[in-house]
């Protein structure tokens, strides 16, 4: 008896060294990290900057290969990414040059990983994007003032940026505002990092946006909303939890397949709970593309509110430039 439990012991655990690398993470390849001096390796590249400030962009989870970090020239990611340009990027476009790298993304498979395997494939990604930022500060910036904004991964990537490097006093005085959307900034984060300040009104400087669009009672079903995340409200510009009426939303984007755009004020009001930012929309018809469920306008973070933020960002680049004479 004992010596047939002694070697069933060991099938199975001949068993389970010979089938463990099938269940662990696949192992991490990286590509030679992007040379930004490159231009193919930039989504946008303002070649001849027209306005006194910049916004760096980084675009959002639009990468669908089969590796799971993307190349840096994957073409597929290029083609997703270029759309960001005009369903997000576009609401920064008139009142700033845009900088927008591409960067060795992860698929959305890594998320259902655990946090400390996502992070080892979402540094890869941090990677390119910490060395763009510090190529556009040496040999692109010329002393301009900046806007960080990014969706969803891309938001993600900028919330590590910023807590590493915002603590500069010199860099941080360049910052009109960053704008982590679709992700979280959490309680723990701004203790943890006392240098890190919420936009508290429409004219603010040197401050964060954040916010993740949800019906109500859909907070727990966004991954995009970590515990402890604080909202920014778009229609007040504030931190209160107060409800915002529609008739304060001066146009939501709706941008169809065939590349037409509809602006439609009043579409949604907005109120702060619970960490999300609960929406309600008149036409929630309109709204297709939910890759986290029903009720997650995830992929509308932007769109729900496209007027308000190119009127906010208007004034925001007023106010820091005016403070500087």
């Amino acid at each position: 008896m004992k010596s047939s439990r002694k070697n069933k012991f060991f099938l199975i655990l001949t068993v389970f060294l010979l089938l463990g690398p099938f269940f662990a993470p696949p192992a991490l390849a990286e590509d030679p990290s992007p040379d930004y001096s490159q231009k193919q390796n930039w989504l946008a590249l303002a070649g001849a900057p027209d306005k006194e400030v910049d916004v760096f962009w980084v675009y959002p989870t639009v990468y669908q290969g089969k590796p799971l970090v993307a190349a840096i020239d994957d073409p597929q990611m290029r083609q997703a990414a270029m759309r960001t340009l005009t369903t997000q990027a576009s609401v920064f476009a008139e009142s700033a040059n845009i900088f927008a790298p591409m960067y060795r993304q992860v698929q959305m498979a890594v998320l259902k990983m655990s946090v400390q395997d996502q992070e080892k494939y979402l540094d890869i990604g941090y990677k390119d994007i910490e060395k763009a930022f510090d190529y556009y500060l040496k040999d692109l910036n010329q002393g301009r003032p900046f806007i960080l904004a990014g969706h969803s991964q891309g938001s993600d990537q900028l919330s590590k940026l910023i807590k590493k490097r915002l603590n500069d006093p010199d860099l941080k005085s360049k910052l009109v505002a960053a704008y982590i959307i679709g992700w979280s900034i959490t309680r723990q984060d701004l203790e943890s990092h006392p240098y890190l300040q919420l936009c508290a009104s429409d004219r603010d400087t040197g401050c964060i946006i954040t916010y993740n669009c949800v019906a109500a009672g859909k907070q727990k079903a966004a991954p995009t909303i970590l515990p402890g995340a604080v909202v920014v409200n778009p229609l007040s510009w504030n931190l209160g939890g107060a409800a915002i009426a529609a008739d304060q939303n001066l146009g939501a984007a709706i941008f169809a397949d065939n590349g037409k755009t509809s602006m439609e004020p009043g579409f949604t009001g907005a109120q702060a709970v619970e960490g999300g930012l609960v929406v309600n929309p008149r036409d929630a018809a309109k709204l297709t593309s939910m890759p986290f469920g029903p009720g997650v306008y995830h992929n509308y973070d932007y769109a729900l509110f496209y007027q308000n933020l190119k009127v906010n960002l208007e004034r925001r680049i007023k106010a820091y430039l005016s403070r500087g004479k």
